[in-house]
């Protein structure tokens, strides 16, 4: 057993047939993570997972049709409970407008909205995202939330190197997928990684462009995922980043 693979907990029926720690030619760390590769497995607590998760989904429903606010609003008056879970702050798929693909071809089945101000401005909110930017250089940055269908899933892919800088964080909400990491050279260098609800990690320099990255759809135990994505700012960079 890797020390990768003792350092995650999660439900190991999600992908029977996955190694979780597969690393050929990459360089590996003391940790077990690649070079240029921060993780935190557990970085936000349960509580704060709903809220983020809250604030990011009403965030996102703000921008979607009537028919779709009306769906949502049937479906929370019949709902007798409030959710205990994380996973079940989502709603049914079918009361979100998901996009079936992105321009370029890399997204499939989601919603995306990039993100200036939150409607949440409780002290407790404004503490969690304080604690999320002590975890990145102080710099500019882009807000972006990706929310996937629990059939979406993004293709591997190197992001535009004329419209984001040297780094990127990502946040993890809801069902646990992998991010593949594949050398653009060459295939057989791969890095595989399951990422919680709660992670963080930080991707940097030549890891965020000498590999693709991909998040892979779930086989076994499928589940809506909303990620919230921070990146640098480059001065000429204005619009919606994958």
């Amino acid at each position: 057993m890797t020390m990768l693979f003792r350092k995650l907990t999660f439900n190991r029926t999600l992908y029977n047939s996955l190694t979780f720690s597969r690393a050929r030619q990459i360089s590996l760390k003391a940790d077990g993570y690649p070079r240029n590769f921060i993780f935190h497995p557990a970085f936000f607590s349960e509580q704060e997972q709903r809220l983020l998760l809250s604030s990011s989904l009403a965030r996102l429903d703000k921008n979607e049709s009537r028919q779709y606010r009306v769906r949502r609003k049937d479906f929370l008056a019949k709902r007798t409970t409030e959710p205990s879970r994380v996973q079940n702050v989502f709603l049914p798929d079918d009361c979100y407008c998901f996009e079936e693909g992105h321009f370029d071809g890399v997204i499939k089945r989601y919603r995306e909205i990039e993100v200036s101000s939150w409607p949440d401005e409780s002290l407790e909110f404004l503490h969690i995202l304080d604690r999320l930017k002590s975890l990145h250089p102080p710099q500019p940055t882009l807000t972006h939330i990706l929310h996937l269908a629990s059939d979406g899933e993004i293709f591997p892919h190197v992001d535009n190197v004329d419209a984001s800088g040297s780094w990127i964080l990502g946040v993890s909400l809801g069902n646990t997928r992998i991010l593949r990491l594949e050398n653009v050279n060459n295939p057989a260098d791969t890095y595989e990684l399951a990422l919680p609800s709660g992670s963080v990690y930080l991707q940097s320099d030549s890891l965020r462009y000498e590999y693709k990255h991909s998040i892979l759809l779930g086989k076994d135990d499928a589940g809506q995922r909303l990620s919230i994505m921070m990146r640098d700012r480059l001065p000429e960079n204005r619009g919606l980043l994958l």
